[in-house]
């Protein structure tokens, strides 16, 4: 898909005159000493191969609207795999955030996995799946300054279809919607258990936004690279990746009317440099 900067803008003016919710203003925190953050490659838990890189490149836009700068992902990556030997999420284990600060120079290193990354559509009941977690290391003290996790799902059941007209359907198509809605209720709560990241033990609560019908790509910032810029966009779960990012990083989630604490947000950087010419 090729969303132009037409496009875009139009997005952008559709979501502003229908948005209600007053979204808490964030600030710059001078004293913040962690200024550039490293995003490291996601543990990959879900069965999903470009779910994480998904994941990864809209978060590093987010974290610039909190006042970070995010080292580059493909620096980040070519020094990991050339100095260090590593390509994948997983591998991390093997390295101590001041290993990592010190190869990659930056003042926090932020870790991260993705536990689900799914879609399901039958027709009748159509279900996708987000889930994850993340945490921000002080390069220079090792401590954890922030953690947060959650799941997205966003669940519909078959409405008033033409087929639903046909005597018997509509009840069997409302049968086999509430079915899938009990065992995925189910799911939730059997799953609750996550393993611990790198050593720290982060939830991930579901949370169901079926009745959310905001556009994630209104949020989406130009600059991230052709390639990256279109699987980003082409992604299914585009709305649900970008919705969880969203509450994780601004402790909140917004149900439409009101703004409901969800975690605890991320200490914002400190204002950037500016550029001198």
């Amino acid at each position: 898909m090729n969303l132009r900067l037409p496009a875009i803008t139009a997005i952008f003016g559709a979501l502003a005159l229908s948005s209600c919710t007053t979204l808490p203003t964030v600030k710059a925190n001078p004293s913040n000493p962690i200024r550039t953050v490293a995003l490291m490659p996601l543990v990959n838990n879900s069965v999903d191969v470009d779910g994480p890189m998904v994941v990864r490149s809209l978060l590093a836009v987010s974290l610039e609207k909190f006042f970070y700068t995010v080292k580059p992902l493909e620096e980040t990556d070519r020094i990991l795999k050339e100095q260090m030997g590593v390509t994948l999420g997983s591998q991390l284990d093997m390295a101590t955030t001041k290993m990592l600060c010190d190869n990659l120079g930056a003042d926090g290193i932020m870790y991260g996995s993705l536990e689900d990354f799914t879609q399901k559509i039958t027709g009748i009941y159509n279900s996708k799946r987000v889930r994850v977690r993340l945490r921000m290391d002080n390069c220079k003290t090792g401590q954890i300054v922030w953690k947060n996790g959650i799941g997205v799902k966003s669940e519909k059941s078959t409405g008033n279809s033409l087929m639903q007209k046909i005597p018997g359907w509509g009840t069997a198509v409302t049968a086999v919607g509430a079915a899938s809605s009990v065992i995925s209720s189910l799911s939730d709560r059997n799953d609750a258990d996550l393993p611990k990241l790198f050593g720290e033990d982060i939830k991930a609560p579901w949370e169901d936004i079926s009745d959310d019908s905001s556009s994630a790509e209104a949020n989406l910032i130009l600059g991230l690279g052709g390639k990256i810029v279109q699987k980003v966009l082409e992604s299914p779960l585009l709305a649900e990746a970008e919705t969880a990012i969203e509450i994780l990083l601004n402790g909140y989630y917004d149900d439409g009317a009101d703004l409901i604490p969800y975690g605890k947000m991320i200490p914002p950087g400190p204002v950037a440099p500016k550029v001198t010419k």
